[in-house]
């Protein structure tokens, strides 16, 4: 078997990405020195080295992104729409619309009513839920402060994932370099037809498809840095809006849901006093009313259901036509199964004919 080679690469200045080349990796002119310094690392065409470059560049990029993305999502984010949810469900246990709500029952309806949602009742429910509340909001508050330590936090990341797609663009042009050297030693083995020569091209040409692999797969890397960076603002505004929005309830929402609390008691207590009076004739009208409509219902409906026939005329077509259209369809069938079986024969008789011309056919040709 032989051994890699040792010597030492000449790198052509041909084999250089251009200016373009450059900046669409992310890279200048600058770092043409780099991209050569890398180049030379491949300069051993093992399989085992070609495979393994450039894999040690994302392995920072992972462990903090990994670290911090566990954090925000364990800690932070998990935790804070927890507290929202249970601000949510504790605020829904106080029916605020239950001092407006009447029974349908008449003349008992009102003071069944003011049974069972007093105003002390209520106002003592309200307090319950408004301690709650705050512990909750105290809570929040914790967790935020946490949240906007990430948030700087989230700049770094941000920084590093940046290096990681520079180092990548870095290996891939130096890769793309060593590939450049590659072709050309090729080239110039092209016409020798020696042992050595032919298992040096062999060396080459599987150095060249794993290398060409393993750029392929630093480029998709590189690809997933740059969506990264986006992502990771669009994380840390995220979190900066959660952190506004708890503030905005903390500061606006709860006091103006506690003075709303206090409108609505005192307007509910205005209203009572009329709604008490009209609901006794309120609910006196509503009852005829439905007893003429539930009248007019029953005889209309025991009309119409004295005159209907036993089988609709529609449903006699309906089956008539069903039964018309399932003869015709099953005859379809049967005229498409015989041409279709007709039309197989033809093709068999056609294949076996072809299989029997081509082993008829001689295996070597006569000699002009």
């Amino acid at each position: 078997m032989t051994q890699p080679t040792t010597d030492v690469v000449v790198l052509p200045a041909s084999g250089l990405p251009d200016e373009a080349a450059l900046t669409a990796l992310g890279l200048t002119t600058a770092d043409a020195a780099r991209i050569v310094e890398i180049s030379r690392t491949l300069q051993d065409l093992a399989p085992a080295g070609i495979q393994g470059f450039g894999r040690d560049v994302a392995a920072k990029t992972t462990a903090f992104s990994s670290q911090l993305l566990d954090q925000v999502r364990n800690r932070d984010l998990d935790g804070t729409g927890e507290k929202l949810g249970e601000v949510v469900r504790i605020a829904r246990t106080l029916n605020l619309q239950k001092l407006g709500a009447r029974s349908k029952l008449p003349i008992v309806g009102p003071l069944i009513d003011r049974m069972r949602a007093s105003k002390g009742e209520l106002v003592q429910k309200f307090s319950n839920t408004n301690q709650q509340i705050e512990q909750l909001m105290r809570d929040v508050s914790r967790q935020q402060e946490d949240l906007g330590k990430r948030v700087k936090e989230f700049d770094r990341m941000h920084e590093i994932v940046r290096e990681e797609r520079h180092e990548l663009g870095v290996h891939i042009a130096a890769g793309r370099l060593r590939m450049a050297t590659l072709e050309e030693e090729r080239r110039g083995l092209a016409d020798k037809d020696d042992p050595e020569s032919r298992t040096r091209r062999s060396e080459l040409d599987n150095a060249a498809r794993l290398l060409d692999k393993r750029i392929g797969d630093l480029v998709l890397l590189q690809h997933a840095a740059d969506q990264s960076l986006p992502t990771i603002r669009i994380i840390q505004a995220n979190a900066m809006l959660l952190i506004e929005k708890f503030a905005a309830v903390r500061d606006i929402t709860i006091p103006a849901w506690k003075r709303s609390f206090a409108i609505q008691l005192s307007l509910h207590e205005q209203k009572n006093a009329v709604e008490l009076a009209t609901a006794i004739d309120d609910a006196t009208n509503e009852m005829m009313r439905r007893n003429a409509d539930l009248l007019h219902e029953n005889s209309v409906a025991t009309a119409k259901a004295n005159q209907r026939g036993v089988i609709d005329i529609e449903t006699l077509q309906y089956v008539h036509d069903q039964l018309i259209k399932t003869v015709e369809d099953v005859r379809e069938i049967h005229r498409e199964g015989i041409e279709k079986r007709r039309q197989a024969e033809r093709d068999l008789t056609q294949m076996r004919e072809d299989v029997q011309k081509r082993l008829a056919a001689p295996t070597i040709e006569p000699v002009a």
